[in-house]
Protein backbone atom coordinates (compact mmCIF):
# COMPACT_ATOMS: atom_id res chain seq x y z
CA UNK A 1 0.00 0.00 0.00
CA UNK A 2 1.21 3.50 -0.34
CA UNK A 3 -1.60 5.32 1.36
CA UNK A 4 -2.27 5.09 4.80
CA UNK A 5 -3.50 7.77 6.92
CA UNK A 6 -6.38 9.88 6.34
CA UNK A 7 -4.14 12.88 5.91
CA UNK A 8 -2.74 12.24 3.22
CA UNK A 9 -5.78 11.20 1.97
CA UNK A 10 -6.77 14.79 2.41
CA UNK A 11 -3.55 16.05 -0.14
CA UNK A 12 -5.74 14.74 -2.88
CA UNK A 13 -9.56 15.01 -1.22
CA UNK A 14 -9.75 18.20 1.07
CA UNK A 15 -13.17 17.84 1.38
CA UNK A 16 -13.10 14.55 2.35
CA UNK A 17 -14.61 13.92 6.38
CA UNK A 18 -13.47 10.46 6.47
CA UNK A 19 -12.23 9.10 9.73
CA UNK A 20 -10.71 5.97 9.87
CA UNK A 21 -8.93 4.86 6.55
CA UNK A 22 -9.41 1.64 6.98
CA UNK A 23 -12.95 2.22 5.27
CA UNK A 24 -11.28 2.74 1.97
CA UNK A 25 -8.12 0.15 2.32
CA UNK A 26 -9.71 -2.59 -0.23
CA UNK A 27 -10.91 0.10 -2.51
CA UNK A 28 -7.49 2.02 -2.67
CA UNK A 29 -5.34 -1.54 -3.24
CA UNK A 30 -7.79 -2.16 -5.71
CA UNK A 31 -7.30 1.22 -7.51
CA UNK A 32 -3.35 0.44 -6.98
CA UNK A 33 -3.69 -2.99 -8.34
CA UNK A 34 -5.91 -2.24 -11.20
CA UNK A 35 -4.92 1.08 -12.01
CA UNK A 36 -1.90 2.14 -11.10
CA UNK A 37 0.26 -1.06 -11.05
CA UNK A 38 0.70 -1.36 -14.73
CA UNK A 39 1.48 1.81 -15.56
CA UNK A 40 4.55 1.90 -13.35
CA UNK A 41 5.46 -2.05 -13.78
CA UNK A 42 5.85 -4.40 -11.31
CA UNK A 43 9.65 -3.70 -10.29
CA UNK A 44 8.98 -0.26 -10.14
CA UNK A 45 5.70 -0.44 -8.03
CA UNK A 46 7.12 -2.74 -5.51
CA UNK A 47 10.20 -0.72 -5.05
CA UNK A 48 7.90 2.71 -4.20
CA UNK A 49 5.89 0.03 -2.03
CA UNK A 50 9.50 -0.52 -0.46
CA UNK A 51 10.13 3.23 -0.29
CA UNK A 52 6.93 4.26 1.46
CA UNK A 53 7.63 1.37 4.55
CA UNK A 54 10.70 3.64 4.88
CA UNK A 55 9.25 6.97 5.43
CA UNK A 56 6.87 8.28 8.16
CA UNK A 57 3.65 9.18 6.63
CA UNK A 58 3.53 12.42 8.95
CA UNK A 59 6.54 13.87 7.70
CA UNK A 60 5.33 12.82 4.34
CA UNK A 61 2.38 15.01 4.68
CA UNK A 62 4.83 17.93 6.17
CA UNK A 63 7.11 17.65 3.13
CA UNK A 64 4.09 18.07 0.58
CA UNK A 65 3.25 20.58 2.98
CA UNK A 66 6.29 22.77 2.72
CA UNK A 67 7.20 21.60 -0.62
CA UNK A 68 10.38 20.04 0.32
CA UNK A 69 9.08 16.72 -1.37
CA UNK A 70 10.43 18.05 -4.89
CA UNK A 71 13.67 17.89 -3.44
CA UNK A 72 12.88 14.17 -3.36
CA UNK A 73 12.38 12.05 -6.81
CA UNK A 74 10.66 9.49 -4.59
CA UNK A 75 8.48 11.55 -2.66
CA UNK A 76 7.05 12.90 -5.86
CA UNK A 77 6.68 9.96 -7.44
CA UNK A 78 5.06 9.06 -4.58
CA UNK A 79 2.70 12.10 -4.66
CA UNK A 80 1.70 11.48 -8.10
CA UNK A 81 0.69 8.00 -7.38
CA UNK A 82 -1.26 8.18 -4.54
CA UNK A 83 -3.68 11.03 -6.64
CA UNK A 84 -3.62 8.93 -9.45
CA UNK A 85 -5.25 6.13 -6.75
CA UNK A 86 -6.86 8.62 -4.38
CA UNK A 87 -9.44 9.74 -7.78
CA UNK A 88 -9.66 6.41 -9.05
CA UNK A 89 -10.45 4.97 -5.66
CA UNK A 90 -13.57 7.53 -5.59
CA UNK A 91 -14.59 7.17 -8.46
CA UNK A 92 -15.21 3.47 -7.44
CA UNK A 93 -15.94 4.43 -4.03
CA UNK A 94 -19.33 6.88 -4.62
CA UNK A 95 -21.88 4.67 -5.95
CA UNK A 96 -21.43 1.76 -3.47
CA UNK A 97 -20.69 4.10 -0.36
CA UNK A 98 -24.46 5.55 -1.22
CA UNK A 99 -25.67 1.75 -0.44
CA UNK A 100 -25.89 0.38 3.39
CA UNK A 101 -26.28 -3.02 3.72
CA UNK A 102 -28.20 -4.37 6.37
CA UNK A 103 -29.38 -8.18 7.47
CA UNK A 104 -32.92 -7.26 5.95
CA UNK A 105 -32.02 -5.55 2.69
CA UNK A 106 -30.14 -2.43 1.22
CA UNK A 107 -31.04 1.05 2.13
CA UNK A 108 -29.88 4.84 1.09
CA UNK A 109 -26.96 5.81 3.23
CA UNK A 110 -27.32 9.52 4.90
CA UNK A 111 -25.96 11.83 7.34
CA UNK A 112 -27.86 14.26 9.89
CA UNK A 113 -24.49 16.65 9.24
CA UNK A 114 -24.89 16.56 5.36
CA UNK A 115 -28.00 16.80 2.87
CA UNK A 116 -27.94 13.91 0.60
CA UNK A 117 -26.36 14.31 -3.17
CA UNK A 118 -29.00 13.81 -5.92
CA UNK A 119 -28.47 11.12 -8.30
CA UNK A 120 -27.53 13.93 -10.95
CA UNK A 121 -24.26 15.55 -8.54
CA UNK A 122 -23.23 12.19 -8.22
CA UNK A 123 -23.20 11.14 -11.68
CA UNK A 124 -21.12 14.84 -12.15
CA UNK A 125 -18.96 13.62 -8.88
CA UNK A 126 -18.31 10.46 -10.14
CA UNK A 127 -17.30 11.63 -13.90
CA UNK A 128 -15.19 14.77 -12.52
CA UNK A 129 -12.75 12.11 -10.12
CA UNK A 130 -12.54 9.76 -13.77
CA UNK A 131 -11.27 13.20 -15.32
CA UNK A 132 -8.92 13.97 -12.69
CA UNK A 133 -7.46 10.40 -12.01
CA UNK A 134 -6.67 10.84 -16.30
CA UNK A 135 -5.25 13.95 -15.55
CA UNK A 136 -3.25 12.66 -12.97
CA UNK A 137 -1.99 9.72 -14.81
CA UNK A 138 -0.68 11.71 -17.72
CA UNK A 139 1.05 13.94 -15.63
CA UNK A 140 2.99 11.16 -13.56
CA UNK A 141 4.10 9.88 -17.16
CA UNK A 142 5.25 13.08 -18.43
CA UNK A 143 7.19 13.89 -15.05
CA UNK A 144 8.82 10.00 -15.89
CA UNK A 145 9.12 10.56 -19.28
CA UNK A 146 11.18 13.73 -18.02
CA UNK A 147 13.38 11.68 -15.72
CA UNK A 148 13.73 9.14 -18.66
CA UNK A 149 15.01 11.51 -21.23
CA UNK A 150 17.58 13.45 -18.57
CA UNK A 151 18.59 10.34 -18.53
CA UNK A 152 19.34 9.00 -21.64
CA UNK A 153 21.09 12.45 -22.69
CA UNK A 154 24.97 12.33 -22.93
CA UNK A 155 26.99 13.93 -20.74
CA UNK A 156 28.89 16.62 -22.43
CA UNK A 157 32.34 15.42 -23.72
CA UNK A 158 35.26 16.64 -21.46
CA UNK A 159 37.67 19.41 -22.69
CA UNK A 160 41.47 18.47 -23.11
CA UNK A 161 42.94 20.20 -19.96
CA UNK A 162 39.71 18.82 -17.71
CA UNK A 163 40.06 14.88 -18.58
CA UNK A 164 41.99 14.32 -15.90
CA UNK A 165 40.08 15.46 -13.36
CA UNK A 166 38.15 13.71 -11.27
CA UNK A 167 34.62 12.73 -11.99
CA UNK A 168 31.77 14.22 -9.13
CA UNK A 169 30.15 11.74 -7.46
CA UNK A 170 26.56 11.63 -8.30
CA UNK A 171 24.41 13.19 -5.91
CA UNK A 172 21.10 11.67 -4.03
CA UNK A 173 18.59 13.01 -6.40
CA UNK A 174 20.17 11.62 -9.64
CA UNK A 175 21.04 8.45 -8.39
CA UNK A 176 17.05 8.14 -6.99
CA UNK A 177 16.20 9.47 -10.78
CA UNK A 178 18.24 7.06 -12.16
CA UNK A 179 16.85 4.34 -10.42
CA UNK A 180 13.47 5.22 -10.97
CA UNK A 181 13.84 5.45 -14.89
CA UNK A 182 15.82 1.95 -15.23
CA UNK A 183 13.09 0.25 -13.03
CA UNK A 184 10.47 1.80 -15.25
CA UNK A 185 12.08 0.70 -18.39
CA UNK A 186 10.07 -2.84 -17.81
CA UNK A 187 6.56 -1.32 -18.00
CA UNK A 188 4.29 -1.19 -21.14
CA UNK A 189 4.32 2.51 -20.44
CA UNK A 190 8.07 3.47 -20.71
CA UNK A 191 7.60 6.36 -23.48
CA UNK A 192 9.96 5.14 -25.76
CA UNK A 193 9.32 2.21 -28.03
CA UNK A 194 12.39 1.22 -29.97
CA UNK A 195 10.38 -1.46 -32.69
CA UNK A 196 8.11 1.74 -33.89
CA UNK A 197 8.80 4.32 -36.42
CA UNK A 198 6.46 6.66 -34.40
CA UNK A 199 8.32 5.82 -31.28
CA UNK A 200 7.12 8.28 -28.35
CA UNK A 201 3.57 10.02 -27.96
CA UNK A 202 5.57 13.32 -28.59
CA UNK A 203 6.22 11.76 -32.21
CA UNK A 204 2.70 10.82 -32.51
CA UNK A 205 1.24 14.47 -31.26
CA UNK A 206 3.53 16.23 -34.08
CA UNK A 207 0.96 14.47 -36.96
CA UNK A 208 -2.11 13.82 -34.88
CA UNK A 209 -3.66 16.00 -31.71
CA UNK A 210 -4.42 12.92 -29.09
CA UNK A 211 -3.78 15.85 -26.61
CA UNK A 212 -0.51 14.32 -25.73
CA UNK A 213 -2.36 11.98 -23.89
CA UNK A 214 0.19 9.46 -23.07
CA UNK A 215 -2.38 6.90 -21.85
CA UNK A 216 -4.20 7.11 -25.18
CA UNK A 217 -0.97 6.52 -26.87
CA UNK A 218 -0.24 3.57 -25.22
CA UNK A 219 -3.61 2.19 -26.10
CA UNK A 220 -2.89 2.73 -29.42
CA UNK A 221 0.17 1.34 -30.06
CA UNK A 222 -1.66 -2.21 -31.21
CA UNK A 223 -3.10 -0.19 -34.14
CA UNK A 224 0.24 1.09 -34.67
CA UNK A 225 2.48 -2.63 -34.94
CA UNK A 226 -0.68 -3.93 -36.77
CA UNK A 227 -0.19 -0.96 -39.32
CA UNK A 228 3.57 -1.07 -39.23
CA UNK A 229 3.83 -4.72 -39.85
CA UNK A 230 1.39 -5.10 -42.32
CA UNK A 231 1.20 -1.90 -43.93
CA UNK A 232 4.57 0.02 -43.90
CA UNK A 233 6.81 -3.44 -44.11
CA UNK A 234 5.12 -4.28 -46.89
CA UNK A 235 4.97 -0.83 -48.66
CA UNK A 236 8.76 -0.40 -48.54
CA UNK A 237 10.14 -4.13 -47.09
CA UNK A 238 11.49 -4.69 -43.97
CA UNK A 239 14.84 -3.64 -44.77
CA UNK A 240 13.77 0.14 -45.14
CA UNK A 241 11.83 -0.14 -42.16
CA UNK A 242 14.60 -1.22 -40.11
CA UNK A 243 17.04 1.46 -41.45
CA UNK A 244 14.32 4.34 -40.76
CA UNK A 245 14.06 3.08 -37.07
CA UNK A 246 18.32 3.17 -36.56
CA UNK A 247 18.77 6.16 -39.03
CA UNK A 248 20.47 9.38 -38.03
CA UNK A 249 21.62 10.43 -41.67
CA UNK A 250 19.77 13.52 -42.60
CA UNK A 251 18.95 12.19 -46.05
CA UNK A 252 16.08 9.48 -44.28
CA UNK A 253 14.12 12.41 -42.76
CA UNK A 254 11.97 13.33 -45.78
CA UNK A 255 10.92 9.80 -45.99
CA UNK A 256 10.33 8.75 -42.46
CA UNK A 257 8.26 11.95 -42.59
CA UNK A 258 6.26 11.10 -45.26
CA UNK A 259 5.85 7.00 -43.55
CA UNK A 260 4.59 8.35 -40.50
CA UNK A 261 2.07 10.49 -42.23
CA UNK A 262 1.21 7.33 -44.15
CA UNK A 263 0.86 5.14 -40.40
CA UNK A 264 -0.97 8.08 -39.07
CA UNK A 265 -3.70 7.62 -42.21
CA UNK A 266 -4.01 4.18 -41.50
CA UNK A 267 -4.35 4.66 -38.10
CA UNK A 268 -7.29 7.41 -38.43
CA UNK A 269 -8.96 5.01 -40.90
CA UNK A 270 -9.07 1.70 -38.54
CA UNK A 271 -8.62 2.87 -34.67
CA UNK A 272 -12.06 2.18 -32.04
CA UNK A 273 -9.63 4.08 -29.31
CA UNK A 274 -10.02 8.12 -31.06
CA UNK A 275 -13.52 9.29 -31.84
CA UNK A 276 -13.35 10.15 -35.87
CA UNK A 277 -16.34 10.39 -37.64
CA UNK A 278 -17.23 8.53 -40.76
CA UNK A 279 -16.64 11.49 -43.48
CA UNK A 280 -12.88 11.66 -41.77
CA UNK A 281 -12.08 7.90 -41.97
CA UNK A 282 -12.76 8.26 -45.92
CA UNK A 283 -10.72 10.60 -46.08
CA UNK A 284 -7.79 9.21 -43.98
CA UNK A 285 -8.55 6.19 -46.89
CA UNK A 286 -7.63 8.42 -49.59
CA UNK A 287 -4.79 10.28 -47.85
CA UNK A 288 -3.11 6.77 -47.07
CA UNK A 289 -3.10 5.67 -50.92
CA UNK A 290 -2.40 8.95 -52.07
CA UNK A 291 0.61 9.03 -49.53
CA UNK A 292 1.40 5.29 -50.42
CA UNK A 293 2.14 6.35 -53.99
CA UNK A 294 4.23 9.51 -52.92
CA UNK A 295 6.18 7.46 -50.46
CA UNK A 296 6.94 4.97 -53.27
CA UNK A 297 7.85 7.65 -55.86
CA UNK A 298 10.16 9.04 -53.16
CA UNK A 299 12.04 5.43 -52.57
CA UNK A 300 12.26 5.47 -56.57
CA UNK A 301 13.76 8.93 -56.69
CA UNK A 302 16.66 8.32 -54.06
CA UNK A 303 17.37 5.02 -55.85
CA UNK A 304 17.99 6.33 -58.46
CA UNK A 305 20.03 8.55 -57.40
CA UNK A 306 21.75 6.20 -55.37
CA UNK A 307 22.72 4.13 -58.26
CA UNK A 308 23.81 7.11 -60.08
CA UNK A 309 26.48 8.32 -57.79
CA UNK A 310 27.63 4.47 -57.34
CA UNK A 311 28.30 4.56 -61.04
CA UNK A 312 31.86 5.03 -62.06
CA UNK A 313 33.29 7.15 -64.59
CA UNK A 314 33.24 5.42 -68.10
CA UNK A 315 36.91 5.37 -70.01
CA UNK A 316 37.34 7.46 -73.00
CA UNK A 317 37.42 5.84 -76.45
CA UNK A 318 39.90 8.72 -78.05
CA UNK A 319 42.93 7.71 -75.78
CA UNK A 320 46.17 8.94 -76.88
CA UNK A 321 47.93 7.07 -73.85
CA UNK A 322 51.06 5.20 -75.65
CA UNK A 323 49.49 2.41 -73.88
CA UNK A 324 47.08 2.01 -76.38
CA UNK A 325 49.89 1.38 -78.94
CA UNK A 326 49.63 -2.02 -78.03
CA UNK A 327 53.24 -4.40 -77.68
CA UNK A 328 56.21 -2.47 -80.27
CA UNK A 329 58.90 -5.35 -81.80
CA UNK A 330 62.29 -4.89 -81.94
CA UNK A 331 62.30 -3.15 -78.15
CA UNK A 332 66.06 -3.65 -76.77
CA UNK A 333 66.03 -7.10 -74.57
CA UNK A 334 62.49 -8.12 -76.70
CA UNK A 335 62.62 -12.20 -77.44
CA UNK A 336 59.57 -12.46 -79.31
CA UNK A 337 57.96 -10.94 -82.35
CA UNK A 338 54.27 -9.79 -82.53
CA UNK A 339 52.14 -9.75 -85.81
CA UNK A 340 50.06 -6.49 -86.44
CA UNK A 341 46.34 -7.76 -86.62
CA UNK A 342 45.02 -8.44 -89.84
CA UNK A 343 42.16 -6.95 -89.75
Amino acid sequence: MILSTTKELRLHIPSNAIDEISSLQGILDNSEKDFLRDKLGDSLYNRLCEYYQTVSPDDFYMAVCNGENTQHPWMQLLLMAQRMVTYDAMSRFVYTQALSINGTGINVASSDDYGTASKDLLDKGVQGYKREAMVSLNQMLVMLEGWAKKMATPAPIADADTIEQPTEPKDEEHKAIEEISLLWQESQYYYLHHDLLIATCADLQHYLDIYESREKFIRLLPDLHFIQDEYISEAIGEDTVQRLLHTDDPADKPLLRKVRRLMVAHLEERTTILTIDKARRAAAHNEAISLRSSVLRLMEMRKAADVANATPDKPSTNTTDSTSKGYENNQPDSKIFVSPLLY
